[in-house]
C-alpha cells in the first residue's frame, strides 16, 4: 500500500479583490509533496509561485485570501489537517508555522529582526515550539548554527543580522527554519541574492540537511537550471496555473507544454552528469 503524501494541494485558488478587478494569483493548483522528496516550482515573476507557497502557511497579505481548495498536511501520529480552512491568525496555524512547516525567504534582512541578536531570535523560536528550559534552547540554537556551517556558533549568538554577510545571514535563516526539525521546508528563492559560489554552497547545505532529517521540500525559483541536481519533480507555473508537472529529466529532455519549451530555450544549455542539459 502506497503511503499518502506529506502535503496534498487540491484545487487551490488565491484571489485578490481590488478596485481594478479580481486578481487570480493562484488558479486551481493541484500538487503533492512526499516526505524526503523535493518538488521544485518554477515560473516567471508574477506567475503565482510565491503566493502559492505563502498560502500553505496562511501568510497572504490582505486583501488576498484562499477562496477555494484544500491544503492537507499529514503529520505522523496526528489527524490530517486542512490548512486552507484554518484561521490565518488562529492558534492551530501558528502552531504549524515553524514547527511542522518552515519557510526560508529570498532576503533574510526582510525576515530577521535588525534590533534583536541572532541568538535571541533563534532561542525565541525554539522556546515557542518546545517546552524546554532557556539554557537547553540556547544549546539547541548553537547546535543549529553549527549544523549550517557557521564558525564559532556560540559567539555568533550575540551578533546582529547586519553584522553578517549575505551568505551568513541566509545560513542563519536556514538554522532558524530547521531548529524545530519541520516535516516540510519551503524555500522561496533562497539563493537569488547570493553570488554563484555561495548559491552552490547553500543548495548543497539544504540538500544535506533535507536528507539527514527526511524532510519534504518545496523549492521555488525562476531559475530552472539551478534545480537539476536537487529536484525529484518540477512544476512549471504560469499565470497562477501549473502548466506542466514531471520529473526533472523528462522536463529537460521532452517538455510537453509550449511555455516550458520557451522557458528552457532562454537558458544556455550544456550536458551534465545526469545526462540532461544544465546551465
Amino acid at each position: 500500500m502506497t503511503s499518502q503524501p506529506l502535503l496534498s494541494i487540491k484545487g487551490l485558488k488565491v484571489q485578490f479583490p481590488l478596485r481594478e478587478g479580481l486578481i487570480r494569483a493562484v488558479d486551481g493548483v493541484d500538487l503533492e509533496v512526499e516526505s524526503g522528496k523535493t518538488l521544485c516550482i518554477v515560473g516567471e515573476s508574477g506567475s503565482g509561485k510565491s503566493m502559492m507557497a505563502r498560502s500553505i502557511l496562511q501568510i497572504i497579505s490582505p486583501p488576498g485570501r484562499v477562496t477555494e481548495g484544500e491544503i492537507i498536511l499529514r503529520r505522523p501520529g496526528q489527524e490530517p489537517v486542512d490548512i486552507g480552512a484554518l484561521d490565518p491568525k488562529g492558534k492551530p496555524i501558528r502552531a504549524i508555522r515553524g514547527r511542522d512547516i518552515a519557510m526560508i525567504f529570498q532576503e533574510p534582512m526582510n525576515s530577521l529582526s535588525p534590533v534583536h541578536s541572532v541568538g535571541s531570535q533563534l532561542v525565541e523560536k525554539i522556546l515557542l515550539h518546545h517546552p524546554i528550559g532557556k539554557q537547553a534552547a540556547i544549546d539547541r540554537a548553537v547546535e543549529a548554527l553549527d549544523r549550517v556551517g557557521i564558525p564559532n556558533p556560540r559567539q555568533r549568538l550575540t551578533n546582529y543580522p547586519f553584522e553578517l554577510s549575505g551568505g551568513m545571514r541566509q545560513r542563519v535563516m536556514i538554522a532558524m527554519a530547521l531548529a524545530c526539525r519541520p516535516a516540510l521546508l519551503i524555500a522561496d528563492e533562497p539563493t537569488t541574492a547570493l553570488d554563484v559560489t555561495t548559491q552552490a554552497n547553500i543548495l548543497e547545505l539544504i540538500a544535506e540537511i533535507q536528507k539527514e532529517f527526511g524532510m519534504g521540500m518545496i523549492f521555488i525559483t525562476h531559475d530552472l537550471p539551478l534545480l537539476l541536481e536537487i529536484s525529484d519533480r518540477i512544476a512549471i507555473m504560469r499565470e497562477g496555473e501549473i502548466v506542466e508537472l514531471d520529473t526533472a529529466e523528462r522536463i529537460w529532455s521532452n517538455p510537453q507544454d509550449a511555455y516550458t519549451r520557451t522557458l528552457l530555450a532562454s537558458f544556455p544549455r550544456l550536458t551534465g552528469e545526469r545526462g540532461v542539459v544544465v546551465r
